[in-house]
This record gives structure tokens, sequence and C-alpha cells, in this order.
């Protein structure tokens, strides 16, 4: 036969809620009382035998506690391909998201254009009116002046129709990057996190009901027959006091 598994580190603190409870029942609080012991300091003190006992208290649940250990050791091992699979994956990822689409490079177009085009319409416009004007100075030269001012007239109207397609175009990328914005993180704030990274969900389950099964096992096969012990061992002196007393009267 295996020897019983010792009560781990991790798992004290767990024994010692296990005690504060049993310690606040009402069935050891009674038996308390009847020894007279209603101060915290008798309390402490059998909270203090059963902590130095914790390990002979612990062996009355040893199956529970072993198959407990068993659950936790299997859930912390059992996804360990998942970085692998999850390395693969991000892998793979660059392959397909390196390549950009067509219609990507002409949506990264259409901001660029939208800035350069009314530019170059409103430095054409400046540059033809400017030298329309000098040219209108000579009167050799007022047909080609003409021509100058026309262009520039028209330049100028380019630049402003496209400034106006140009704002109405970035206004519309902001709302459309504005709307698909509180999509990127609701996926994974839907799901809290309430696992640890190294379990995996049907495997926590397993793990929490194993914990409490060697934690009942725990209480009522462990910590309460200790303590009812404990309280009969102290109710003996008492008794004997008492018929002592009674005998000398």
């Amino acid at each position: 036969m295996t020897a019983p598994p010792g009560l781990q580190a991790e798992d004290r603190p767990d024994f010692e809620r296990a005690l504060h409870q049993a310690l606040r029942m009402a069935e050891i609080r009674e038996a308390l009382r009847r020894n007279g012991a209603t101060g915290d300091a008798d309390i402490q003190r059998l909270r203090s035998q059963a902590l130095v006992e914790s390990e002979a208290i612990a062996t009355a649940a040893a199956p529970e506690y072993a198959a407990y250990l068993r659950q936790r050791t299997a859930a912390a091992m059992s996804p360990s391909t998942a970085p692998v699979t999850h390395a693969l994956s991000a892998s793979a990822a660059p392959s397909t998201a390196g390549a950009p689409s067509p219609a990507a490079g002409v949506r990264g177009l259409l901001p660029a254009l939208a800035v350069l085009a009314p530019a170059l319409a409103g430095v054409s416009a400046a540059a033809f009116l400017l030298l329309g004007g000098l040219l209108k100075l000579f009167h050799s030269q007022r047909e080609l002046a003409g021509a100058l001012l026309t262009a520039g007239l028209t330049s100028a109207t380019i630049a402003a129709v496209t400034l106006a397609a140009g704002v109405a175009c970035l206004l519309a990328t902001a709302v459309r990057h504005r709307t698909s914005a509180p999509d990127q993180h609701p996926r994974s704030q839907r799901h809290p996190y309430p696992y640890p990274s190294h379990v995996g969900r049907r495997d926590d389950a397993a793990v929490a009901t194993a914990r409490d099964a060697w934690l009942r096992a725990l209480l009522h096969r462990g910590i309460l027959p200790f303590l009812r012990d404990r309280l009969k061992m102290s109710q003996k002196p008492s008794r004997i006091n008492q018929k002592s007393e009674k005998g000398s009267t």
C-alpha cells in the first residue's frame, strides 16, 4: 500500500478555512458552552491543537485528497499541446495576412489622393492666376494672360471640389473606424477569464468538484471528530471535579 499523501503547503489555507468553519458550527459552540469554555482563548487553544495535528486530521480524508491532487495534476498537464497549436496558427497567420488584397490597396490610396489632389490643384491655380495677372499688365500678352487666368480659375474650382470630396472621404473613414472599433475588444470581454491559463474549462470544473469533495470529507470525517474528541477529553476532568466537590460536601 502507498502512504497517504501529506497535506501540501498550498492546501493549508483550505484546511484553516475548514477549521474556522467547524469552530463556528452550533454543535461545537454548544459543546464549548457546556464545558464552560466560552472565551476566545478557549477557541484559539482548540484551533491551535487542530493545527498541530493537521497531518493526522487530513489522513481521515486521504482518498478524497489523493483524488483532488490527481485532478489538479492532470489539469495542469493536459493542455500541454495548446501552445504548440497556438504557435502553429500564429506562424500560419502571416502567410495569409501578409499579402494585401487589391481592395485594401485602393482603399489605402484614397486618403492620399484626397490630400494630394486639392493641394496640387491649389498650387496650380495660384501659379496660373499669378502669371495671368502679371502678363495682363502687358498689352501684347493679353490673350495668353486670359488663358492663364481661365486655367487658374478652373484649377481653383477643381481644388475646391476635390477638397470637399477629400473632407467627405476622411469623415466617412473616421465614422467607419469609430463604428468598427468597439468590436475589437468585446470578444475578449464577453467571456471573462475565470480559469487559469494552464487549466481548461472542463478540467477546472473537475478540479473544483474534487476540491469540494475533499473539503467536505475533511470537515465531517477529520476536523469535526477531532474537535469532538478534544471537547470530550476536556469534559472528563470537569465532571471528576464536580463529583469530588459533591463528595466533600
